[in-house]
């Protein structure tokens, strides 16, 4: 005869269902922004992005000219 702990997990086991979880997604049908929208934001980031890297360069630039001016 089982024990009575041997009987709980026999039904602890038994009865547990492996738990499917459901995609938390929506889907959108259509476009999220406008063919204008997306140019600007493009043309906005490419600007931006220009001008960091040129501050970036004149950073460097500047910091190797010290370098060089002292050896």
């Amino acid at each position: 005869m089982a024990s009575t702990a041997e009987r709980i997990v026999a039904a602890v086991v038994r009865d547990e269902k492996p738990r499917v979880e459901q995609p938390r997604v929506e889907v959108v049908e259509g476009a999220l922004c406008s063919e204008e929208e997306l140019r600007r934001a493009v043309v906005t980031t490419a600007v931006t992005s220009g001008i960091l890297c040129a501050l970036a360069g004149v950073g460097l630039g500047y910091l190797l000219g010290l370098r060089e001016g002292r050896e």
